[in-house]
């Protein structure tokens, strides 16, 4: 699956097709729903698909000042949208020269002259050109004309653990996972969230003083909320059951915010590497205990938690 910096790169058997547009931060079901059906229209009429996608997002250049953290790094979001067999994929690097492509050049002077769009398919609340002035309609409208036809994909609902109804979408995803809410978030995303980092040293109190070594994770996604997880740590393509803390260890009155996982089938030295963290389930607050003997007890009823949890989805499944 090739992925292309520069429109000049895209070559000509990616071109003629299927043009799939979108920022896709999370790659949840409703951006699934999208890319499931633009491959489905390519395979139909035996034309390419391209999926088009943004790194970083186009408004941490409009609006800096909003704080925007990513639901999956750009190396997982290619991933996710590989599945999909794209014939390319164009990874456009936003500036203020291309945002200030207006919505009429942006159908022209791309989607027409240089990608030769036959068909694109997109979400309801898709926009494009400066201001965000074009939408679904303005795509219509001009593909009568510039010779596309469009597909819109209607919004796509899920049903959370409470039975409650929603849209899904990347903004309502932050705000589970940012709740710690990690079975509605998977619930949305089609899968369980998954924090990419790399490995750094932490203070070593897992080993000196708690009895139970930890890895710290450095990333730049999104982190839940303040609390104890069971998961899973992908090291090397391979899945360890993990105890994973997100906080700033009160006992010990620290005050930065810290990813800590305990792995409960993995010994050896992973600094500097590369690792994914799986959030499955939520279990307990963080707390700040009287004791380092009693934060010590109660990482022991964690990890016997985590194997509880993991026996029963293991039967189950």
């Amino acid at each position: 699956m090739p992925i292309f910096h520069h429109l000049c790169d895209i070559p000509p058997e990616a071109r003629g097709g299927v043009v799939c547009i979108g920022n896709f931060d999370g790659v949840h079901l409703g951006h699934a729903a999208m890319l499931r059906t633009a491959r489905r229209t390519a395979q139909d009429r035996n034309l390419p698909l391209l999926v088009v996608t943004f790194d970083p997002h186009p408004l941490q250049l409009l609006r800096p000042e909003i704080p925007r953290p990513y639901l999956t790094t750009i190396g997982q979001r290619l991933a996710l949208i590989g599945a999909f067999a794209p014939e390319a994929i164009w990874l456009i690097r936003p500036d203020k020269n291309f945002l200030a492509t207006s919505a009429q050049a942006f159908e022209t002077d791309i989607l027409a002259a240089e990608l030769r769009a036959s068909v694109l398919v997109e979400g309801s609340s898709f926009t494009y050109g400066k201001g965000a002035l074009g939408n679904t309609q303005s795509l219509r409208s001009a593909g009568t004309n510039l010779g596309w036809q469009v597909v819109e994909i209607a919004t796509t609902q899920g049903v959370l653990s409470d039975q409650t109804i929603v849209d899904v979408s990347s903004t309502l995803s932050r705000w589970l996972i940012g709740h710690g809410r990690m079975r509605d978030a998977q619930i949305l995303l089609g899968r369980p969230y998954a924090l990419a980092g790399t490995v750094i040293h932490g203070k070593g109190r897992g080993t000196s003083v708690l009895g139970y070594p930890t890895i710290n994770l450095q990333s730049h996604q999104l982190l839940p909320a303040d609390g104890v997880y069971a998961g899973e740590a992908v090291i090397a393509g391979s899945a360890y059951r993990a105890a994973i803390s997100v906080g700033n260890n009160p006992t010990f009155g620290d005050t930065g915010k810290t990813v800590e996982a305990f792995l409960l089938d993995f010994s050896g030295n992973v600094y500097d590497q590369a690792v994914e963290l799986v959030f499955r389930h939520w279990l307990r607050d963080q707390h700040t205990f009287p004791s380092v003997a009693l934060l010590s007890r109660q990482i022991g009823r964690d990890v016997h938690r985590i194997k509880a949890l993991s026996k029963v989805a293991g039967e189950s499944g």
